[in-house]
């Protein structure tokens, strides 16, 4: 499948500071592949990505290359570049890793964590909470506005998240927490008109944090594996179980 451009204005080399335009095209993909914008399986044309995105073949080709290695581009030979295709195995595999080490990562922030955390924390649930409410209350509005909402609701879903776990003390523990969180928001958000209804996530993430910053270990990890496991159950239902996730 080709790309579908629309207009997407250029990107400007000076708009994320001390970023080569290299990294700045790779973070502009990639929330473009989270969102949707390029679907899974779509063809991705040099020649269109020149022209949608305002850059030219080197920085592009250096792009692809780093989205390839985070498994959201395919890179072949032959046929060039495709947005990686998803599945429902594909979806089960990355909650089951990210199940693993977001628990494992909680336990340890939450062993770790000062008073300073906690209240890092709590603002970013109370930013979360209030980005889900815009989200839930826009029923009016183009497919941009409806976007940006997504993406704003997206961005403030990961970092509480991050909050939850910065205090692990692991470094390489958050990169993998943060390339898997990067692949299970891309089904969140593909699936998110159909699954978004049939659940209360303020609640959810409100009983992993109440948990977190009373210490209480075992039940922030409990309440985080739940969490997940609603997630992985509703989006499989939603998605329809033992066939290819289109969008």
């Amino acid at each position: 499948m080709d790309v579908s451009l629309g207009n997407r204005p250029a990107l400007q080399r000076g708009r994320i500071s001390r970023a080569t335009l290299t990294e700045q095209l790779e973070q502009a993909m990639r929330a473009d592949i989270l969102d949707g914008m390029l679907e899974p399986g779509q063809r991705l044309r040099a020649s269109d990505l020149t022209a949608r995105y305002g850059v030219s073949a080197t920085p592009l080709r250096e792009a692809l290359q780093r989205l390839a290695v985070e498994n959201l581009v395919e890179l072949d030979p032959r046929y060039g570049a495709t947005v990686a295709p998803i599945s429902v195995t594909d979806l089960r595999d990355i909650y089951e890793q990210l199940q693993l080490i977001s628990c494992l990562a909680l336990e340890r922030s939450v062993q770790r964590g000062d008073d300073a955390w906690a209240t890092h924390l709590a603002e970013r649930f109370d930013a979360l909470a209030e980005a889900q409410r815009r989200q839930e209350v826009a029923t009016a509005g183009d497919d941009d506005s409806r976007r940006l909402l997504a993406a704003e609701a997206g961005e403030a879903h990961w970092e509480y998240h991050n909050a939850l776990y910065q205090a692990c003390g692991s470094p390489w523990l958050m990169r993998f927490v943060h390339m898997l969180h990067a692949h299970s928001e891309r089904y969140r958000r593909l699936a998110q008109h159909a699954v978004g209804h049939r659940r209360d996530t303020v609640h959810e993430h409100r009983e992993i944090m109440d948990a977190a910053v009373r210490r209480d270990a075992p039940a922030a990890v409990v309440a985080l594996r739940e969490h997940l496991a609603l997630t992985v159950k509703l989006l499989v239902e939603s998605f329809g179980e033992g066939s290819a996730v289109r969008s």
